[in-house]
């Protein structure tokens, strides 16, 4: 459904985004992970083709149903088959309109009755466990909790029932319980419209939950991805490691943090670019840059010394 080939993205020049490939198929669900200013959620935003006046797509390509999405005459496609969930949802939503004209805005290519308009997003609004829905549909943003508001601007993108969903950080903002209740409303729109999510995140455990593939992004690099259980199984990269041993459990054992930091942006870096924080490295590593190549079946590596890494995680409750 959704091919991305070779993608590199600059901001005022700085490169961002480098040489990324990935694919999303009809009905799949991609969970991408990595540290803050790991490129996630810019690579989101080339997608969607909101950049801003500073970002550029420098070369590669981003195509939707053969579409290409980086010319602008395909515009009509966003908010019907592609739509967008914001990690802050004053992002998303008009301060100044209350929500239910919110909705109907972006249901005017819908040909259904006011009527049915209002039914439907009373229907979606509930299924998001807003049980008040009227009086919520009554409202500013201003008169709603950051909770509210989430789960209105996941409704929000819900509400056409696209094609294709792209998640950023959409439960961050949101406690333990209502996380839970958005990530099995992702699911059941997955499992009854064969709706396709690209969901970015910091939480391994949502991850775990949700995702059939995971990628892992580091200093602007696609540096593993593969199927979900291979991915955690399996990891064939130092830095996957590395952050699934920051995840907490409950065996007792105190979640081990990565010594270092991401890189600067804009460093001139000629091989893996974990190369300093890597515990497992050489000389080559420094010096070479890893191609990214399949390992396995669907699971893609870019570590020159991925039959050595340190696979000794205990998992327990992710899993």
């Amino acid at each position: 459904m959704l091919k991305i080939n070779n993608l590199n993205i600059s901001y005022d020049s700085v490169p961002i985004v480098r040489d990324v490939s990935l694919k999303i198929n009809k009905g799949e669900i991609l969970g991408i992970v990595g540290e803050s200013g790991s490129g996630k959620s810019t690579v989101l935003k080339a997608i969607m083709n909101i950049l801003g006046n500073d970002g550029k797509v420098d070369s590669g390509s981003i195509t939707f149903e053969d579409k290409n999405l980086l010319k602008n005459e395909n515009q009509n496609i966003y908010g019907k088959d592609i739509s967008m969930v914001f990690q802050q949802a004053t992002l998303f939503l008009d301060p100044i309109t209350k929500i239910e004209n919110q909705f109907l805005e972006i249901m005017k290519h819908n040909k259904t009755s006011k009527k049915q308009k209002h039914k439907d997003i009373v229907n979606l609004l509930k299924n998001l466990h807003l049980e008040d829905a009227e009086r919520i549909l009554k409202n500013y943003p201003f008169e709603l909790s950051g909770g509210i508001n989430q789960r209105v601007s996941l409704g929000l993108a819900m509400i056409n029932k696209p094609k294709l969903i792209l998640a950023d950080e959409p439960t961050s903002a949101l406690d333990v319980t209502v996380q839970a209740q958005v990530v099995q409303t992702l699911k059941e729109l997955r499992n009854n419209f064969d709706t396709s999510i690209i969901m970015v995140t910091h939480n391994m455990g949502i991850v775990a939950n949700i995702s059939d593939t995971i990628g892992v992004m580091y200093y602007g690099h696609l540096l593993e991805i593969g199927p979900k259980i291979e991915i955690l199984k399996n990891p064939q990269h130092q830095y996957t490691i590395e952050l699934l041993k920051s995840i907490p459990t409950l065996n007792g054992e105190t979640p081990k943090g990565i010594d270092g930091k991401i890189p600067e942006f804009g460093s001139v870096i000629e091989g893996c670019p974990f190369y300093d924080r890597c515990k497992i490295c050489d000389i080559k590593c420094k010096t070479t840059k890893p191609e990214l190549k399949e390992t396995s079946n669907g699971h893609f590596t870019s570590c020159l010394k991925y039959t050595e890494v340190e696979n000794n995680i205990y998992l327990g409750e992710v899993l």
